[in-house]
C-alpha cells in the first residue's frame, strides 16, 4: 500500500564517510566527513566551486563518488541508483512538467512508483494542501508565479514521503521577499513532517536563519560545521570568519596577552579570544562591526580613528573609518538616538575585548 505524507517521519540519518569526488584533474571534494542525524537540518554553504552541490548530488546519487561511502538510515548507498535512495529533491530551477497540470507534476513520482490513479490524485491534492496550494491542482504551471511553482516542486518532493530532503539552492530565483516566504514555509514542512533535510545554498542569511547547524566548505574540504550561532560568533578559522558575515580584520602583534597593531593602539584579550593556540608574533585580530561603538576619541580604553564614509540604511547605519596607521574599521550603529557623525571626524571605537578573536597569522584564509 502507498503511503501518504505524514507528519510521523523522523527522518533517516546520513552519514557521508570521507567523500571525493574528482572531474579530471580537479578534485572537487576532498575527504569529507559527515554525519547528519535523523531530522536534522543542516545546511551546505560555501562560494563557487567549494564542492557543495557535489556533495549534495553524491548523497543523492546523480554523481558516483571517486572514493568514500555514504550511508542513509543505516543503508550504505553510495552505489545505490537515486530512486532506490528513499529521498525527495528539489532543484534551483522549478524542473516542472509545462505540458502536465499541477496535480499531475506533483503525482508523477507516485506513477512512476505504481501508485492507482484515484490514489495519486488523492496523495497529491494532499501535499498541495500541505504548502498551501490545496485547490490548485487542476491548473498549469505557467499559470502560476515563481513562489508557486516552487511549492509545487516541494510538494512533488515530498509526497511519497521520503525520510530525506534534498534541496540544492531552491530559492536562489525567486526574488527577495518571496525568498523569505519560501524560507519560513521550508522550515515550517521541517517542524510538521520532520524528515531529515540538507540544504544547498550560498546565502550565508538563509543558512543561519534556516539550518540546525551549518557545513561551511573551501574548496572541497570542510572548515567548519556548527550551529549557527557558534559559527557566526566563534569560526574556527579566518576562512570561516571572513566568508560568514562582515568582518574587521587587522594585522597585529601578539604578546600572549596583548594585541597591538600600530604604535598606539592595543587591546588585552582574554584567554578565550583564541579559537587556537596562537603563538606569540604576527597574528589577526578579528571582530564584527556590529560590536563595535562610537565613543569620544582619546576616551580611555578606545582606538582613535577618522570616519571617512558614512553609509545611512534607515535602521542601521555603516561607519567607514580608518585609524592613524591607515588600517580600515568599519562599524555598524543603529541610526536612531546615534549622535551624526560626518565624514572627517575625529570619533573614538569602544570594542569589547570579549567581542574580540585572534588567529594565527599563516591561516590560510
Amino acid at each position: 500500500m502507498s503511503q501518504t505524507v505524514s507528519s510521523n517521519n523522523k527522518g533517516a540519518s546520513i552519514e557521508i564517510d570521507r567523500l571525493a569526488k574528482t572531474f579530471g584533474s580537479v578534485r572537487a571534494v576532498d575527504d569529507v566527513s559527515l554525519t547528519i542525524e535523523p531530522g536534522e537540518f543542516v545546511a551546505l554553504l560555501g562560494p563557487s566551486g567549494s564542492g557543495k552541490s557535489t556533495v549534495l548530488m553524491s548523497v543523492a546519487g546523480f554523481e558516483r563518488p571517486s572514493a568514500g561511502r555514504i550511508m542513509i538510515g543505516g543503508k550504505d548507498c553510495t552505489r545505490l541508483p537515486p530512486n532506490k535512495r528513499d529521498i525527495g529533491m528539489v532543484f534551483q530551477h522549478y524542473t516542472l512538467f509545462p505540458h502536465l497540470s499541477v496535480g499531475d507534476n506533483v503525482a508523477f513520482p507516485l506513477k512512476m512508483r505504481g501508485v492507482a490513479k484515484a490514489e495519486r490524485r488523492r496523495q497529491a491534492e494532499a501535499a498541495l494542501e500541505i504548502v498551501r496550494l490545496g485547490g490548485y491542482g487542476d491548473r498549469m504551471p505557467k499559470q502560476l508565479s515563481g513562489g508557486q511553482q516552487q511549492r509545487v516542486a516541494l510538494a512533488r518532493a515530498i509526497v511519497y514521503n521520503p525520510q530525506v530532503l534534498l534541496m540544492d539552492e531552491p530559492l536562489s530565483a525567486l526574488d527577495k521577499n518571496l525568498r523569505e516566504e519560501m524560507q519560513i514555509e521550508i522550515k515550517r514542512l521541517h517542524a510538521e513532517l520532520g524528515f531529515t533535510v540538507v540544504f544547498v545554498t550560498h546565502d550565508q542569511g538563509e543558512a543561519l536563519t534556516m539550518a540546525d547547524r551549518i557545513a561551511i566548505l573551501k574548496a572541497g574540504r570542510l572548515q567548519q560545521v556548527s550551529p549557527a550561532r557558534e559559527l557566526y560568533e566563534r569560526p574556527s578559522n579566518l576562512f570561516a570568519a571572513s566568508f560568514i558575515g562582515e568582518m574587521n580584520m587587522l594585522p597585529v602583534q601578539w604578546d600572549g596577552a596583548n594585541a597591538t597593531f600600530s604604535e598606539r593602539e592595543h587591546i588585552r584579550l582574554p584567554d578565550s579570544a583564541s579559537i587556537e593556540t596562537v603563538p606569540s608574533g604576527r597574528a589577526v585580530l578579528a571582530v564584527r562591526p556590529e560590536r563595535l561603538s562610537v565613543t569620544s576619541p582619546g576616551e580611555t580604553g578606545s582606538w582613535r580613528a577618522t570616519v571617512s564614509d558614512v553609509v545611512y540604511a534607515g535602521a542601521g547605519s555603516l561607519l567607514i573609518t580608518h585609524l592613524h596607521d591607515g588600517s580600515e574599521v568599519r562599524l555598524r550603529v543603529a541610526s536612531a538616538g546615534q549622535a551624526p557623525v560626518r565624514p572627517g571626524q575625529a570619533i573614538g571605537i569602544k570594542v569589547p575585548p570579549e567581542a574580540a578573536l585572534l588567529y594565527p597569522a599563516d591561516a590560510a584564509r
